[in-house]
This record gives C-alpha cells, sequence and structure tokens, in this order.
C-alpha cells in the first residue's frame, strides 16, 4: 500500500470543496474512478493547498482529475458547455474543448509519490 501527496495550487477561494478522482486502468476514465476524496477548502492559504492520500493500491500507472465544486452541488457546472468551476489534471495536462486523453493523464506511481496540479478556471 502506498501514499500520495499532492499540492494543489491557483485554487481561487475558500468556498465548496475540491474532488479528486484516482484512476487505475483506462476503462475507469473519466466516469468511474478507482478513489475519489473530497477535501475541504478551509486550508487554502494564498490558493495552495496540500493533502496526502493514504490508501492506495495502484501497480504501475495512474491518472488524476479534479473539480473545484464551488457550490457543494457535486458536478462541475458549465454554462453553454464551458467550465464555471476549477478543475486540474494529472501532468497539468491543459484540455481544449473536450476531455483530454486517458494516456495523457498517466504517471508512474512509486511507493510514496508527490504530485503539484494547478487548477484551472475559465469563466
Amino acid at each position: 500500500m502506498g501514499s500520495m501527496r499532492i499540492e494543489l495550487s491557483n485554487i481561487r477561494n475558500h468556498k465548496g470543496h475540491i474532488y479528486v478522482f484516482i484512476y487505475a486502468y483506462e476503462n475507469q476514465y473519466p466516469y468511474n474512478p478507482y478513489k475519489h476524496y473530497k477535501i475541504k477548502k478551509d486550508k487554502v492559504k494564498n490558493g495552495n493547498i496540500a493533502v496526502t492520500i493514504s490508501d492506495l493500491q495502484i501497480d504501475g500507472k495512474f491518472a488524476i482529475t479534479l473539480i473545484d465544486d464551488e457550490n457543494n452541488n457535486q458536478d462541475l457546472d458549465r454554462w453553454l458547455g464551458i467550465p464555471k468551476e476549477g478543475y486540474g489534471f494529472s501532468n497539468n495536462v491543459k484540455p481544449f474543448l473536450s476531455l483530454p486523453d486517458y494516456d495523457d493523464l498517466l504517471c508512474e506511481f512509486e511507493k510514496s509519490h508527490k504530485l503539484n496540479i494547478k487548477l484551472q478556471y475559465v469563466l
């Protein structure tokens, strides 16, 4: 069993929660994550927060997606298809008009993994 430290940056406020979705296999992406976590934003300082996830059993590669659910409705709100709330991806992939390919998000898992993800906001 391993752990992962995720350092998130560019969080624009303290409203709502951040959802972290971890995928161990391509057939899980994007609707059926291996694990998901709800992170309180009360410890966000200067747009940054770090969390440690310690119950991971991943062998090999994985992918991560994030949602900054500012209004606590457990969804990424959109206006005319454009996200109104923040989102992020492993490898800091910046999608253009659609979800990124799973292969672009893949990271190699190590026993004590550290990842930096910058949240993105369009509106």
